[in-house]
């Protein structure tokens, strides 16, 4: 019988989650045993027990944490398509590249795989990582220069030109400009130049505070204006290619994404029918990873696939520049969390298990407090319910039943029956998704 027709395989792939959160890289095999899919034609199907047996046998012991240089690959080449048919069925007029972010895993096994992909660039933020992208890039790649910017790590970032690298050097203070423009010069060349905008639009998630208006990197409007005037002056105007922004990382709801490009798209169309010859847009990073395969809003979640992703930005500045008949720039994305997630599997042994009990009784007496009765009422009722609506009532309950607890207006033994009940709902409910 093949994994795909055995009952018990399938209600392995339901009890995890696989196909939620694997996005077609990982799978159950017809023996039960967690697998690693190459992205070959057949695909190969690589158990990981087996590859914790082969790394005993060669005398290394667990935690082991195995990497799949072939999946990262696989989701350089994944982003790409997205974004590709995005454009063709947009009839978006400019083309996309992939960057990765170096900091998000500066191995050497990672940056080197990313580095190899064809037409994919690297974001760097110290001189370390310049050097490295320096190191590594295909003859004519992109680099994005972020972050601190001294002489030493201008004129670096300018050689690169002259290796004949397409190195931009984004400007997220207003005085970095004098320090590029007087390397330049002294190297007698013309340095190629972005900004960075500072969005009010705020993704939301565990990193939402790196964008926003209380970002610690970026340009107000105000200060967008006077640099381009200083730079206008310089007569280094030319220089100026590239807009970028970054609304944070792993973004979870799709429209907040919108609205940092739609408000981006403004700062783009504003400004080139100013007469600047701004040719290329960084939207940044913000690609999420569904961690919990739930597809929501949480912040380890995202309620939208890459392809969706993609054709939002693509939709918006289409439309945005169409208003004004304006040529739509080339598009950049920084998504390392999306391109490394799912490429390392740490394995480990099981050290201890704890059963959550099944087949709950439960009854609801005079003296049961509101907030556990509810929960044994939401227990019985459960099977004439959405699940995921009893699900989103079940942790509001906990919730409020923990703070009760808290503040001593829930006594210990009615606190002791919260866990089981809300596990037993989540048994349930998980049983009819």
């Amino acid at each position: 019988m093949s994994s795909k027709a055995n009952p018990a395989i399938e209600a392995a792939r339901r009890r995890y989650a696989i196909p939620q959160w694997s996005d077609g890289l990982f799978d159950i095999d017809g023996q039960g045993r967690l697998c690693a899919l190459a992205s070959s034609e057949p695909r190969l199907s690589l158990p990981l027990v087996e590859i914790a047996e082969a790394a005993r046998a060669e005398g290394l012991r667990l935690p082991l944490l195995v990497r799949f240089p072939d999946i990262l690959r696989h989701r350089a080449g994944r982003l790409r398509r997205a974004f590709e048919s995005a454009i063709e069925q947009v009839g978006y007029t400019a083309g996309y590249t992939p960057i990765y972010p170096i900091k998000v895993n500066q191995q050497s096994s990672v940056v080197g795989a990313l580095a190899s992909v064809p037409g994919l660039g690297l974001e760097v933020g110290s001189k370390p990582e310049l050097i490295t992208a320096l190191a590594v890039s295909q003859p004519g790649g992109t680099i994005i220069c972020n972050g601190y910017k001294d002489k030493q790590y201008i004129r670096l970032a300018l050689s690169g030109i002259l290796l004949g690298l397409n190195v931009i050097l984004v400007i997220e203070k207003p005085g970095e400009w004098p320090l590029i423009h007087e390397q330049a010069q002294a190297l007698g060349i013309a340095a190629r130049v972005g900004v960075r905008l500072r969005l009010s639009a705020l993704g939301k998630g565990n990193w939402q505070n790196t964008g926003g208006e209380r970002a610690k990197f970026g340009l107000a409007a105000s200060q967008v204006l006077e640099l381009v005037e200083t730079i206008r002056d310089s007569g280094c105007i030319d220089w100026l290619e590239l807009l970028h922004f970054h609304m944070g990382s792993q973004i979870s709801n799709l429209r907040d994404i919108q609205a940092g490009v739609r408000e981006a798209g403004r700062y783009y169309t504003e400004l080139v029918a100013a007469g600047l010859n701004i040719r290329r847009l960084d939207i940044g990073g913000g690609l999420g990873v569904d961690y919990e395969g739930g597809r929501s809003r949480s912040f380890c979640s995202m309620n939208y696939s890459i392809d969706q992703y993609a054709l939002a930005i693509v939709a918006g500045l289409a439309e945005l520049c169409r208003e004004r008949e304006l040529p739509m720039p080339e598009l950049l994305s920084e998504s390392g969390r999306a391109l490394t997630a799912h490429h390392a599997v740490l394995i480990t042994n099981v050290t201890a298990t704890e059963r959550i009990p099944r087949g709950l009784e439960f009854t609801i007496g005079d003296d049961t407090h509101p907030v556990v009765a509810q929960l044994g009422r939401l227990l019985a009722e459960i099977d004439e319910r959405e699940p995921e609506e009893s699900l989103l009532e079940a942790e509001h309950l906990l919730e409020e039943g923990r703070n009760l607890f808290l503040y001593g207006d829930l006594p210990l033994h009615e606190r002791a029956r919260l866990e089981p009940l809300y596990f037993a709902i989540l048994e349930r409910a998980a049983q009819r998704l």
